[in-house]
């Protein structure tokens, strides 16, 4: 696992588990790196040792990860090779048994470990942060030894990738009509985004090209279908993660981009929920008729699109909406109707006064069971929502630049607070992170913004996905705002605009066969 410090002086381990909270485990993994990097067999036996020492009688679930990485390089440093177990010649066998290793190597072993959820659930966010890691270290081409097969290309570096991201919506959509499962399925998210959002814009972790995309030639391919239960019977995993990882390996190496109209051109619409997703599926489509219901007048063109939209909407929040048509999932599906604005917006001038206030009611409702002072917080950010991206008469355009309209324009204002009111708690985004929030998804999508629609009419866009990324990666260390917030707003854009694996738009995109 990389965590190497950054410019704020400590790791981005700090973040994800909290600087205070322990300490401890950003030193541990501080010293993996420093064993992981370590040139001298001597120096690096001696590290090997005195981590072993400090993690003597610790019971912490993460340890175990920890003690099999160390155990791992043990074999290497003694034996002169990794202890790869191949279950065949064929690439899908060579790339299984390099996450396999990857999976120790890296010490995920009992980062998503919850008192409670299923234990399958654990296990697969934690091969899902592998995946997401490994794709994205293959991808950069840095500091890979022989034993993590290069050689694979960049089609197993993108495809690897995608596997674990859109696993985490089919989690969610097998586990998450158990409420029991919340937990479990909140901290596979929060490990899986942080190595997401790591590898796709941190400068650190990306290495020394930060100013381009991922390669357009590139292609996704996860391993087929028997070299997958191979590997499970092998490790004797449950048959609910042996069967979800099958189906999510399926999908990314079936799916195709639908066709679109070409003033959107490509973008991931239906690659991390649709069919394949069918009870969030579902409730997408139940969210959609409601909104449908508040306007009124929609063509059939318009609500397929805001069906598309409103899909690819919902997937950046997987992190707490589970689908059920709860209290709590009506709260985080309170932003939803920005996505069927960005449709309206494209086909008609603005809505009208009665239509706002419909969409106001209709969130009012959701936010009911919140204490008063909550409510009217999230209602505030509504209303200014809706009156600048509905274009209401006599309010200026929102979404001219980066400042504070264009936050509240992207609806993030409204996500954010109902990400934190919603689940867990903790910090919407920081004011001062605000306009490279919006300065990043602006860059993800630029292809597709439409002067004096969508952004002034004299919008250019000169900012570097990955300059931008990490200034806000790093800066939201520092901050820190709840790790859901983060899921739905920083690494939601990631998720929206093809993973950050591939420019959208690309002649050959992520699903492209």
């Amino acid at each position: 696992m990389t965590s190497s410090t950054t410019s704020y002086g400590y790791t981005w381990a700090d973040w994800l588990y909290g600087r205070d909270k322990d300490a401890f485990m950003a030193e541990v993994y501080d010293d993996c790196t420093r064993i992981d990097h370590c040139p001298d067999e001597q120096e690096k036996a001696a590290r090997i040792v005195g981590l072993r020492d400090k993690l003597n009688g610790s019971s912490r679930a993460w340890v175990e990860g920890v003690c099999d990485f160390l155990d791992f390089e043990s074999f290497r440093l003694a034996r002169g090779h990794a202890p790869v177990t191949h279950l065949g010649d064929a690439d899908d066998f060579k790339a299984m048994a390099a996450l396999d290793a990857a999976y120790r190597h890296g010490a995920f072993r009992g980062l998503c470990r919850t008192p409670g959820g299923a234990e399958w659930i654990g296990v697969l966010g934690e091969f899902c942060a592998a995946m997401v890691h490994q794709g994205f270290k293959w991808l950069r081409s840095a500091d890979v030894d022989a034993w993590e097969l290069p050689a694979l290309g960049e089609a197993w570096c993108k495809g690897v990738a995608m596997w674990g991201l859109v696993s985490l919506p089919m989690a969610v959509d097998a586990a998450g009509k158990d409420s029991d499962n919340d937990e479990a399925l909140y901290r596979i998210h929060t490990v899986v985004a942080a190595h997401h959002m790591a590898g796709a814009v941190w400068k650190r972790y990306r290495g020394p090209h930060p100013h381009r995309w991922w390669d357009r030639t590139v292609r996704g391919t996860a391993p087929a279908e028997n070299a997958i239960r191979q590997f499970a019977a092998w490790h004797g995993w449950p048959q609910e993660l042996t069967d979800l990882l099958v189906r999510s390996a399926q999908h990314v190496n079936t799916w195709k981009n639908p066709q679109v109209p070409p003033i959107h051109l490509t973008r991931l619409r239906g690659l991390a929920l649709g069919p394949h997703t069918p009870r969030l599926h579902a409730r997408v489509n139940q969210v959609v008729d409601e909104l449908v219901e508040l306007i009124g007048d929609m063509t059939p063109q318009e609500i397929t699109e805001t069906r598309w939209r409103c899909g690819s909407w919902l997937s950046t929040f997987t992190a707490v909406w589970r689908g059920r048509g709860d209290v709590i999932d009506s709260e985080a599906e309170v932003s939803v109707f920005g996505g069927m604005l960005g449709v309206l917006r494209e086909s008609r001038p603005h809505i009208t006064p009665e239509q706002a206030e419909r969409i106001t009611q209709w969130c009012r409702a959701r936010t009911g069971h919140l204490r008063p002072d909550d409510q009217h917080r999230i209602m505030d950010e509504v209303k200014n929502t809706v009156a600048i991206r509905g274009r209401l008469p006599g309010v200026p355009l929102g979404s001219d630049g980066a400042g504070p309209r264009r936050f509240v324009d992207g609806v993030w204002s409204t996500a954010s607070l109902s990400v934190v009111h919603s689940r867990h708690g903790g910090r919407d985004v920081p004011e001062d992170m605000r306009e490279l929030t919006v300065r990043l998804f602006n860059t993800l999508t630029s292809h597709r913004r439409i002067p004096g629609v969508d952004v002034g009419k004299d919008y250019v866009d000169t900012d570097c996905m990955v300059c931008v990324g990490d200034q806000l990666f790093t800066g939201l260390v520092d901050n820190r705002p709840s790790p859901g917030v983060l899921g739905a707003t920083i690494s939601g854009a990631l998720i929206y605009c093809n993973f950050g694996l591939g420019a959208a738009g690309d002649d050959v995109d992520l699903g492209t066969r």
